[in-house]
């Protein structure tokens, strides 16, 4: 799924289009030869299993459990929804064709296996599925039989695509209003939300996992989810045309409104009766999905709030002649990869200073002794950590009154840093200047320029 996903919207509907129309076209016939042969050709089934014996009444409880089993597996409209965009111009009327299409279909297919089951008196088992029972006594166990087995084994497969059409683009409307991550925002190679697509591929993978592939957990899990988002859209809708009141807004709102009801009803019914079959993980998940994106939401509004500029704000005059620029260059050792960041150094000021936290005495001695070899003519400044931090002695003496620049001005760190040509080499390296870069992006009043040297191997 991810896979064909990643490769396009066109090309995915080339993928995922072909089965879906051969099982279509297999059921379809199943269903009206089926009929035929029974009401013409005067066939009469007879049943694969015993059809159990039960005794009692149909109490509302017992209802209400088949009432929340058959709407599981009458989800995935939302997918039409959600991928209006997707849709060529004009995209709402081509979305209401294919979602009334896809009602159309859902009738016929739902309609016509139930009849089927019926006329051929199939029997839930867990041995052999209902359509396999209706197709071994319509066409016999030729290659028909095994047509109908295949095609419905991979569209059960493929029902996953629903949400890959549906959720990463869901995703990238609500990173655009600040509530999840801005990658999710981001289209890939082939126009797709790559991002979406990947994250929720993981979190599938994850989910099977956990709950073993069992679809009897799984499909309540899904469910449940579903009908609360068909709750908050179409009550989403009913305020929408309650606050504009445009042209026919009344039956409008009215649609919407029972729609909410019956939506918010069913998600009730499935939340209880499914409850200890997996649906109660949604009632865990979603208060904590709700407080992450209420404070991604939050973050994002802090950081526009300190980036805004106002329209009185101005930038600063400067007198750049007046104006000191300090370099410190950090060493580790000398090597041509810190000789190139110190020429560098040398080309954006003259306040130069070389400094070498030392954690090993012996390696020390060694750098002073080869720096005052070279006879470089810069000044080396060596402090000790011995507890072995990196960036806090430089930071701390870049803020002492023994360093030139004050609290106002800026210092630029140049940081050497070699580059392998090969992936695996950096797990061969211990990356500390990526390191310092990582911990010296919290000061506000040092910036940094990286100066890179390359391996080749």
């Amino acid at each position: 799924m991810i896979i064909g996903n990643l490769r396009g919207v066109r090309e995915s509907s080339k993928v995922f289009g072909i089965p879906t129309y051969l099982f279509l076209i297999a059921i379809i016939t199943m269903i009206i030869w089926g009929v035929f042969k029974v009401k013409v050709l005067g066939y009469t089934p007879a049943p694969v299993y015993d059809i159990p014996k039960i005794t009692g009444d149909i109490t509302l409880l017992l209802f209400i459990r088949a009432f929340s089993s058959g709407c599981t597996a009458l989800t995935g409209i939302e997918a039409v929804s959600n991928g209006v965009p997707n849709f060529k111009d004009p995209c709402q009327k081509n979305a209401k064709i294919v979602l009334g299409l896809l009602s159309v279909v859902v009738f016929v297919v739902f309609g016509g296996l139930a009849y089927l089951a019926t006329l051929y008196h199939a029997v839930p088992t867990h041995e052999v599925t209902v359509v396999a029972q209706i197709a071994s006594q319509v066409f016999g166990t030729n290659i028909f039989f095994y047509v109908i087995q295949a095609t419905t084994a991979i569209i059960l497969i493929m029902a996953s695509n629903t949400a890959f059409a549906g959720l990463p683009l869901l995703l990238a409307y609500i990173a655009k209003d600040g509530f999840v991550p801005r990658q999710f925002t981001k289209r890939g190679k082939r126009l797709g939300y790559s991002n979406g697509i990947i994250a929720l591929g993981i979190v599938s993978i994850i989910l099977v996992i956990i709950f073993r592939g069992d679809t009897h957990y799984l499909l309540p899990l899904y469910a449940v989810g579903v009908f609360v988002s068909f709750t908050l859209s179409q009550w989403g809708m009913f305020i929408r045309w309650s606050r504009t009141k445009e042209s026919g807004w009344r039956h409008k709102a009215a649609i919407n409104g029972v729609g909410a009801f019956i939506t918010f009803a069913t998600a009730i019914i499935l939340g209880i009766t499914k409850f200890t079959s997996g649906a109660w993980v949604v009632f865990i998940v979603t208060p904590m999905f709700v407080y992450f994106m209420l404070r991604i939401k939050k973050h994002y509004s802090e950081v526009a709030r300190q980036l805004k500029l106002c329209i009185n704000e101005k930038p600063k005059q400067i007198n750049l002649a007046e104006q000191k620029r300090y370099v410190i260059v950090p060493i580790d050792t000398l090597n041509k990869s810190f000789l190139k960041a110190l020429n560098y150094a040398r080309t954006i000021s003259d306040n130069i200073i070389v400094f070498h936290v030392s954690v090993d005495d012996e390696a020390t001695e060694k750098l002073c002794k080869k720096w005052d070899e070279y006879s470089v003519g810069i000044p080396i400044v060596v402090r000790k950590s011995p507890y072995r931090h990196i960036v806090g002695p430089l930071v701390k003496y870049i803020e002492s009154e023994e360093y030139a620049a004050g609290p106002m001005d800026t210092v630029t760190v140049v940081i050497p840093q070699f580059v392998v040509t090969k992936w695996w080499g950096n797990i061969l390296h211990n990356q500390t200047s990526l390191f310092i870069k990582t911990m010296l992006l919290k000061r506000r009043n040092i910036a940094m320029i990286t100066i890179p040297y390359i391996i080749e191997e």
